[in-house]
């Protein structure tokens, strides 16, 4: 097993197990399917719109709007069907599939639902001449999206080769274990899709504690705490526990290390002896596999809130920059230091981040590790800085936080990286809080508008607060983002303990 598969692993374990930031480039199979979605999406729709209005169909005398409404939904429920049918967007198969096969399935996706519109006005107007400018209008539709989904996989296939040539796409999966169970799935993963899965490393923390037996011991390249630091410097979508069935103890106290990381884990297929649904089941490159624990957002969710934060965000800074500004000098006028306070707080899987927020204490008193929690009527704040603490403009700053990508609009609020309470760090007092690193921080969140604001002066306070965070994980949506914001607005104005 001397392939460029497994070398690839040894060269990472022989080296710094923390990788380059560089590496952070990456798209995964999902991201790369609704990254041709979202393409043929629009080669679909724009030339019907474009065609239709250019020969007049969208104007008075043309189709009626009943008709052209019909027209759409048929025309989008024949394509999803047809990509659906024929996993055209499953991203592994965009890797794995031969260019013709890829450029005909495409072809037939956008142009088959047009020439399934073209034959039913066929039929139910014949040669009626009041139906051939929507005839003539559907085979130029047709044609032109046939067209440019041909083009697109043309210039897009070199492009997908290249990106997995270099390791830029497929799955980053990283292996529990080091034994036996680990040895056959690296066999099997190394014969089977070392095409479209890339194995970042194995993990073990028993390493060394008895003889290597099956020849792993090279290939590791630390422990599962190991595991957790590298997942902040490079993206990993997947961790296979690959360890004898009946650890299971063992198990689900790695199970409970690792939950913390916004990944999918699965068990190697063969520890059928552990006790998870049987229905809980994952896939990868063709190998059934146990889900343990999932990603709280898919690709196609992590898309649409992205681009609903950043939108909203970048409306925001617009619209409120003279607002900002007007804040900006009052911190400058309250008292001498900057006018920025910035505090390193754990983001998304742990990895650490540098929030902002408007200044609101004395510069030379700030605590920047934030041990000490603001109390009511602290010397240390300005008095332009309560109001802004009471009034939570404090935080605007964070939408450029939410621009960079270290934030969202919505989430489980980031804490200082040394808060106490009761004089405890929080995972000393919850055991699931880092759970709640499983999805970006938001400037808002739930705890927040159920009335969990401010400082957190108990351990029951902190245990309510994350398990506000955590029920929002769990059921995250579109429209619970909508209503949070929506309450914030009114908590704000009432400055309930916010001091």
């Amino acid at each position: 097993m001397e392939g460029s598969f497994l070398q690839a692993v040894r060269k990472r374990a022989v080296g710094d197990a923390v990788p380059n930031p560089s590496s952070r480039l990456y798209i995964d199979p999902p991201t790369l399917g609704l990254l041709f979605l979202t393409l043929d999406v629009t080669l679909f729709l724009v030339p019907g719109f474009v065609i239709a209005n250019s020969a007049g169909l969208l104007a008075a005398g043309g189709m009626t709007t009943l008709q052209s409404g019909l027209a759409l939904c048929l025309a989008i429920a024949f394509f999803l069907a047809a990509a659906r049918a024929f996993d055209i967007h499953e991203g592994l198969k965009i890797m794995r599939r031969a260019m013709p096969a890829q450029i005909a399935l495409s072809v037939v996706c956008v142009a088959g639902p047009v020439l399934a519109l073209l034959l039913i006005c066929r039929i139910l107007t014949g040669d009626a001449p009041a139906g051939r400018p929507v005839m003539a209008w559907l085979l130029a539709w047709a044609a032109w999206s046939g067209g440019g989904a041909l083009a697109l996989q043309i210039l897009a296939r070199p492009a997908v080769r290249h990106w997995r040539a270099a390791s830029l796409t497929g799955h980053r999966v990283a292996i529990v274990g080091s034994g036996e169970p680990a040895q056959r799935l690296v066999n099997w993963l190394e014969a089977n899709a070392r095409d479209v899965v890339q194995v970042v490393g194995l993990f073990d923390d028993r390493r060394g504690r008895g003889p290597d037996r099956v020849g792993l011991s090279h290939l590791i390249c630390g422990t599962t705490g190991d595991l957790i630091e590298y997942y902040r410097h490079a993206p990993l979508d997947k961790i296979i526990i690959a360890l004898p069935h009946h650890a299971e103890e063992r198990l689900l106290a790695i199970l409970q290390r690792l939950k913390q990381l916004p990944v999918d884990i699965a068990l190697a297929p063969d520890l059928v002896g552990f006790r998870v649904p049987d229905s809980a089941t994952a896939e990868m490159a063709g190998l059934q596999m146990r889900s343990l624990a999932q990603r709280p957002l898919r690709a196609s969710q992590r898309f649409i809130k992205d681009l609903f934060d950043r939108a909203i965000a970048a409306l925001l800074l617009l619209m409120l920059a003279p607002l900002l500004l007007v804040l900006a000098l009052g911190v400058r006028l309250s008292s001498p230091g900057p006018v920025f306070f910035r505090q390193e707080r754990h983001g998304l899987g742990n990895r650490v981040f540098e929030v902002l927020k408007f200044r609101t204490m004395r510069a030379e008193m700030h605590d920047p590790g934030g041990r000490r929690q603001t109390a009511r009527n602290d010397p240390r704040v300005t008095a332009f800085g309560a109001i802004l603490r009471r009034t939570s403009l404090d935080e605007l700053p964070q939408l450029i936080n939410v621009l960079k990508g270290d934030m969202s609009l919505v989430g489980p609020r980031p804490l200082p990286l040394q808060m106490r309470v009761d004089d405890r760090l929080n995972y000393e007092i919850v055991a699931e809080y880092a759970f709640r690193h499983r999805m970006k921080p938001g400037i808002t969140g739930l705890a927040q508008v159920k009335g969990h604001r401010g400082a957190v002066s108990t351990a029951e306070a902190l245990r309510s607060r994350v398990a506000c965070d955590l029920y929002y994980i769990d059921n995250w949506s579109l429209w619970l983002d909508l209503k949070i914001l929506a309450l914030t607005s009114a908590v704000c104005v009432l400055g309930k303990n916010a001091f």
